[in-house]
């Protein structure tokens, strides 16, 4: 899953802001389209930004949308390439 960060979001899609839940009390929350149930964002309480998955989005064109980290690496599908070496983000 490929996901973004981003310290604000304007919702603008046709379902709206998402429906949250609360996965883990007082530590996460993950956003799921009201409509057809997909998974659409996650709001982690020690990382500043929240994250969008990149499919939800309407254009991912964007120059900002270049991989900066690669979690579960070691858990990568194999007949994928792998992303290159990127550097650290905050989340980890």
């Amino acid at each position: 899953m490929w996901w973004v960060g981003f310290e604000t979001v304007t919702w603008t899609g046709e379902g709206g802001e998402p429906t949250w839940y609360e996965t883990f009390e007082g530590e996460a929350k993950r956003g799921f389209c009201p409509t057809c149930g997909s998974r659409v964002a996650a709001i982690d309480s020690d990382i500043p930004e929240m994250g969008i998955n990149v499919t939800a989005l309407d254009d991912t064109s964007g120059p900002d949308l270049v991989p900066i980290h690669a979690s579960f690496r070691e858990n990568a599908v194999h007949w994928l390439p792998p992303v290159p070496e990127t550097e650290h983000s905050i989340a980890g």
